[in-house]
């Protein structure tokens, strides 16, 4: 992942900088994730600034993104060959933000001003940001593969879909193709859940999908949804649904590395969810006792 530069950084800060006074006061997130009992988020912090950073500087970073992609490309051929009868609409399904599109400055810029994420914000980076917006290492060279072997990559993302243009413009501007960009991408409605479910039925009905990829496990299948969890102070719930997350991995892996691939993202996804107010309970220990002991 390139470095930013100073002057992007400052660039971040003055496009999302109108909302700072209209948030300067709540600097927490609206709503409590669920499963923390309703008590208050956690800070962005050291955590949140050492995932960016690892993002936006670590070559280990770069190099897992194109692992995967090189062997999602290799796999696209086989997969190809192998769907009988052949595809009529072959298409791959991707989700944009932390697979493809590349929105590290988003995170330092709340860093930078001590905020916690919203989605007034996040809309306003959509409308605002696109000249900030990055690519995942390898996304681009595997788009191109995808399409010059006859498939069309659909994306499947939670950007809202009233900020379709600016999306569209974010994904002309880094070069991928734009022909017929606005029915290839599916969107979050407005006022709808964050569940892809209902999208990818819709894909699904319209072409032969042969991939998927995306960040978080419920770019895959609402299996991986993390459920409501009751304030335990054991935090046993937290680790009962850790590791049936697990167990669901471990249930599907037919798929991963065949037709579903995961991207790293250590910055935020539905696996915040299951961490604690104190986030150290549900460490694993070297003394042999169980987190919840």
């Amino acid at each position: 992942m390139r470095q930013r530069t100073v002057l992007t950084l400052l660039a971040v800060c003055l496009v999302l900088g109108s909302l700072l006074g209209q948030v300067s006061a709540e600097k927490t997130a609206p709503e409590a994730t669920p499963g923390t009992g309703g008590g208050e988020p956690q800070p962005i912090g050291q955590r949140a600034l050492y995932s960016n950073i690892y993002v936006q500087s670590s070559a280990e970073y770069a190099a897992c993104c194109r692992t995967i992609y090189t062997c999602a490309a290799r796999a696209l051929a086989s997969r190809l060959a192998s769907v009988d009868p052949p595809p009529v609409r072959p298409a791959v399904v991707m989700d944009l933000d932390e697979t493809v599109l590349d929105n590290a400055t988003f995170q330092t810029f709340l860093y930078m001003n001590d905020l916690e994420y919203t989605p007034k914000l996040w809309a306003e980076f959509e409308r605002r940001g696109v000249s900030d917006v990055g690519l995942v290492p390898g996304a681009k060279d595997f788009i191109e593969h995808a399409e010059s072997l006859g498939v069309t990559v659909v994306y499947c993302s939670n950007r809202n879909e009233r900020n379709l243009m600016a999306t569209r413009e974010s994904l002309e501007r880094l070069g991928l193709n734009a022909d017929g960009l606005v029915e290839r991408l599916y969107l979050k409605p407005d006022g709808s859940s964050s569940s892809k479910a209902a999208r990818r039925d819709a894909i699904s009905a319209r072409y032969d999908v042969l991939m998927y990829f995306g960040d978080n496990l419920r770019d895959f299948s609402e299996l991986f949804r993390v459920p409501k969890l009751a304030d335990d102070p054991e935090r046993v719930d937290y680790l009962r649904a850790i590791e049936e997350r697990k167990a669901v991995v471990e249930e599907t892996g037919f798929h991963w590395g065949v037709d579903w691939f995961v991207l790293p993202n250590p910055a935020y996804g539905e696996w915040e969810k299951l961490i604690p107010e104190e986030p150290a309970l549900i460490l694993e220990r070297g003394d042999g006792a169980s987190p919840a002991e």
